[in-house]
């Protein structure tokens, strides 16, 4: 499970240190629509060769990197169109829309926006998928996203020209690319992830980015609410209230999620939002 590898040797900042924020902010969670890696592992798992723990994207099985950073299938973006209608009831008054640099959350989030309004969008690796091993899961260049999406989506904030996760991962040898991230590690990021989240002046807040990575928020940082039980499906949206308290005003019940709050120096309290319109379900049976 997330965090059961955590050490809780980290230590809260220091609260003069600390960049001052929004108690509660209203945040919107969405997983992006299917993509080809989507449709080649159901594939791939339903061949009656199918060997149990092997996957069409890993760099030995795509060798030719056929799946690099996957894009949405047509399917993937009807999803995502069909957040719309849900985001224009909903969402707008987002005044920030962070997306996941790989494609398929980014073609989401931009998609699902299409009609609303969003003063800034920006690429932000903490939103990154589960990293390492798998192809459809490492980035395009900087430069290569830029030239997609540099006219809708902010990259000044990804540093790394090429994807830092990626060849660093057991960078060692034979093992070179072929470790996948640590649930440790990516709940790391799903901690910063939530850090820049409080700390932006902007209080009506939309994540686009992957299953992973969104089940680390809710299953290892986020408390008080079942809304993140279950995995998240393609092209899902969740929203919930974040109420951000101070991590020594914790009680001694978060259990192995203490060791994250004491990373963020803060707990989160997630709140399903009252009354949204979900599509969730109508929009998994027309698909």
């Amino acid at each position: 499970k997330f965090g059961d590898d955590l050490q809780t040797d980290v230590t809260i900042p220091p609260a003069a240190k600390r960049v001052h924020f929004t108690p509660v902010k209203r945040v919107h969670f969405i997983r992006h629509g299917e993509g080809h890696h989507n449709v080649a592992q159901r594939e791939w798992r339903a061949s009656k060769d199918y060997v149990e723990g092997t996957e069409p994207y890993t760099i030995d099985t795509d060798v030719d990197y056929k799946y690099l950073d996957a894009e949405l299938t047509d399917k993937g973006t009807r999803q995502a169109k069909q957040l719309q209608d849900y985001v224009s009831r909903n969402c707008n008054h987002t005044q920030l829309l962070i997306v996941s640099p790989l494609r398929r959350a980014t073609q989401t989030g931009l998609h699902a926006f299409e009609q609303v309004a969003v003063p800034r969008v920006v690429a932000l690796e903490a939103a990154h998928e589960r990293a390492g091993r798998h192809t459809c899961d490492k980035r395009l260049s900087k430069t290569e996203l830029q030239k997609l999406f540099g006219d809708r989506v902010d990259y000044e904030l990804i540093e790394d020209e090429e994807d830092p996760f990626f060849w660093e991962l057991g960078a060692k040898g034979d093992m070179r690319g072929r470790v996948r991230e640590s649930p440790r590690s990516m709940t790391l990021r799903a901690v910063d992830l939530l850090k820049f989240i409080m700390e932006c002046p902007e209080t009506e807040i939309a994540v686009a980015a992957h299953s992973a990575l969104l089940q680390a928020v809710f299953t290892c940082v986020l408390q008080g609410s079942d809304i993140g039980a279950t995995w998240f499906g393609t092209g899902e949206i969740r929203s919930c209230d974040l109420t951000f308290l101070e991590a020594k005003a914790c009680s001694k019940g978060y259990g192995r999620r203490r060791g994250w709050i004491m990373a963020l120096g803060l707990a989160v309290v997630a709140t399903a939002v009252p009354k949204v319109l979900s599509l969730t379900n109508s929009m998994r049976q027309k698909n």
